[in-house]
């Protein structure tokens, strides 16, 4: 590599900069195998030496070939490109210490699951609850109380940081699991992916910094910071959280000033965080000045009698080094879009900033809605009903999936989904493809990770597997696939 090629490259497309040069010289020598799996690439001085750019540039460089799966970098001996994945038996997730070749991303995949619009025998893959499992009278009556009440809210701005009565009673609800938290240290937002988006504008403006996630992880939270242009580096997800050495790692090298992650209720592998890796979590927190934002979308589905064997990060940090998410649209509909942020007063006041420029208003109607289903008490029993319904499905679901001889290799704690491994290393994506074919939609795990490792997995929505034509179908395309 030196400065004669980059000048070439910049000759074939002059406004290719400077990092985008390096980063495809050595895409373009994986790709041609004159830079073989496992090669080890030139130091960062080096390869600044040698193109005369500046050290930064050729870091940013690096850093990009790692995102994109070209390279893997081992702490104190340099960079050194991917060879095969090794996964980790407990989720199926790879060692990305020793490396595995990155996959693309099928994007097409995401808009399939999220497209209403799309006509379906079966979706045993989806992200939601079926209609006929909302709890359409309660919803109802919570819709016509607010109707009666004055509706002068429909005519004014209103609070940027939500109605007050709703955060009051979030005030009361995270304190039922041990976050002391103000009603000022709460702002509502339209849904968890709406807070979520809000965090990454407001936070990381920097494209190419590195920002952290659990691998696997939701595809619409890897889309967004792929579309941010950030630096997305991968924490393997084990059976009881994130894998701390992996995350120490990654914050020794990248110095990362986030890190995404579900700690209940994981989507896609349902796992949860126990208490001895959420203190090892914290820790590493504190030692290298790392924001968590913690994503509970699902964490209402846990029964309460759980809580001594698994816990929350904001429950331990009090919201100081972590910012809390939490939704209502998946468990009351993904139509009902109200989701809420708590977080540091600090925090909430920058947030808010960034609010009040992105849209004039909140989601009114929908707030007033969840308000009342909360306050009524309307709401736990209706998470009441749903825990029950999945526990029920739960058990034909994995019985099923035995009987295709598709491994669920976590434990199957009371959430959405299962996380299973296709038999015989069959790749789950061209299983996927053969099942729209006759109109079955699934979730392959390329989805949700740009890891080999991931290749065979695919994400089963437990409410969906009641279909027994869909599961006749996915029984057929495994075997034509093998």
């Amino acid at each position: 590599m030196s400065k004669r090629e980059l000048d070439a490259v910049a000759i074939a497309d002059p406004k290719t900069g400077l990092v985008d040069r390096i980063f495809l010289l050595v895409r373009t020598a994986i790709q041609s195998k004159q830079l073989g799996p496992g090669q080890r690439l030139p130091s960062i001085r080096d390869v600044a030496r040698a193109c005369d750019v500046s050290r930064d540039t050729a870091t940013r460089a690096y850093d990009k070939l790692v995102a994109h799966g070209y390279l893997i970098t081992r702490p104190g001996a340099g960079f050194y490109v991917r060879g095969q994945d090794v996964p980790d038996k407990r989720t199926g997730v790879a060692d990305q210490s020793r490396g595995d070749a990155a996959l693309p991303m099928p994007e097409d995949w995401r808009q399939r699951l999220l497209d209403p619009r799309t006509v379906l025998a079966g979706n045993l893959g989806g992200g939601n609850l079926p209609v006929a499992w909302i709890n359409e009278p309660q919803l109802s009556n919570a819709l016509r109380s607010v109707a009666r009440g004055k509706l002068n809210w429909m005519m004014e701005y209103e609070d940027q940081q939500g109605y007050l009565p709703l955060r009051q009673q979030l005030h009361l609800k995270l304190g039922a699991f041990g976050v002391a938290v103000d009603p000022k240290q709460i702002m509502t937002t339209i849904g968890g992916t709406d807070a979520l988006n809000l965090v990454v504008m407001s936070y990381l403006r920097t494209p190419g910094e590195a920002v952290l996630v659990d691998d696997p992880a939701s595809f619409l939270l890897i889309d967004r910071l792929l579309a941010s242009g950030l630096n997305i580096i991968g924490v393997p997800r084990l059976h009881d959280g994130p894998d701390v050495e992996a995350l120490r790692l990654a914050c020794e090298h990248h110095r990362p000033r986030l890190f995404f992650c579900n700690t209940l209720l994981h989507n896609p592998t349902s796992t949860s965080l126990e208490p001895h890796k959420a203190f090892q979590v914290l820790q590493i927190a504190q030692e290298f000045d790392l924001t968590i934002v913690e994503d509970d979308t699902y964490g209402d589905l846990l029964p309460a009698n759980t809580a001594p064997h698994l816990t929350r990060l904001a429950t331990l940090d009090q919201l100081r080094r972590v910012i809390y998410i939490g939704s209502f649209s998946k468990i009351l509909g993904v139509g009902l879009r109200v989701g809420y942020i708590a977080a540091s007063a600090q925090s909430i006041e920058w947030l808010l900033r960034y609010k009040s420029v992105s849209r004039a208003t909140n989601g009114s109607l929908g707030e007033r809605t969840v308000y009342r289903l909360l306050s009524e008490g309307t709401y736990r029993h209706h998470c009441e009903q749903l825990r029950a319904r999945l526990n029920s499905s739960r058990v034909h679901a994995l019985e099923k999936l035995c009987d295709l001889d598709i491994a669920v290799t976590s434990n199957p704690y009371p959430g959405m989904y299962l996380w299973g491994r296709l038999p015989g290393e069959l790749d789950a994506l061209c299983v996927a493809e053969r099942m729209l074919e006759a109109g079955y939609l699934t979730a392959p795990g390329r989805l949700f990770s740009q890891s080999q490792a991931c290749r065979s997995y695919m994400r089963f929505n437990i409410a969906a597997c009641e279909n027994e034509t869909a599961f006749r179908m996915l029984a057929a395309t495994i075997s034509r696939s093998r």
